[in-house]
């Protein structure tokens, strides 16, 4: 069998995935330089795919390149977390109190498939799973609203705050493995149609949730 090459293309996607990943567990916290020789020899890859990969992450509110210094991961900023974390709030809870108390089938549909790669994720300890199916939970949850400006606004949202929820990961699935799973009742309150319930606890979670960011450098 003849050997298949790797495309340039695959060396970025490794960078950018396995620094995301150390930047989403809490490795590379707020604040933290990351130097690019450095990645490159950790990584088994030359120093271009890096700088590709760093590109991408900055363009993601990941990272924030400061001129004659280098790229570091991007410092906590609460007064930003907390003002994107009330719109969100907002939204959210708008569009759970329209498909209160009859949520449609394909809505719960989503919202249990996303429960179930939380629960997948905490079981195979992977941070960067647990955040991508965290954000597909809570979209899902808006996106059964049916408003497709509502979904989009909230995305936008979500993404620029997902830089301010770096080593999150660990610390949730640690409470979930406690049996806190707040997710799981949020589901169940939404499915049993029980509206003050699942306001409630999406209240709750969201008011947790921006106290969880981490606000200094990571593991050493």
């Amino acid at each position: 069998m003849t050997a298949m090459p790797i495309s340039r293309s695959s060396f970025v996607e490794q960078a950018y995935r396995a620094i995301k990943q150390r930047i989403i567990g809490g490795d590379f916290g707020p604040g933290t330089q990351l130097n690019i020789n450095a990645l490159a020899r950790q990584l088994g890859v030359s120093n271009s795919p890096v700088r590709e990969a760093l590109r991408r992450l900055e363009n993601e509110r990941w990272v924030e390149t400061i001129p004659f210094r280098g790229a570091f991961v991007r410092p906590f900023d609460p007064a930003e977390l907390a003002e994107l974390y009330e719109l969100r709030g907002m939204l959210e809870l708008a569009a759970l109190r329209k498909v209160m108390p009859h949520p449609l089938a394909e809505g719960l549909g989503q919202l249990e498939k996303a429960l179930a790669e939380l629960r997948a994720a905490v079981r195979r300890n992977d941070p960067l799973a647990y955040l991508a199916a965290d954000t597909r939970f809570h979209q899902s949850v808006v996106d059964m609203a049916g408003n497709r400006r509502l979904s989009e606004t909230y995305a936008t949202l979500v993404e620029q705050g997902k830089c301010f929820m770096l080593g999150r990961g660990p610390e949730s699935m640690a409470r979930y493995r406690k049996g806190r799973d707040q997710h799981g009742a949020i589901f169940d309150a939404i499915a049993d149609g029980d509206t003050q319930a699942a306001v409630r606890l999406l209240e709750d979670h969201l008011r947790i949730a921006p106290a969880q960011a981490p606000t200094k450098a990571g593991k050493k």
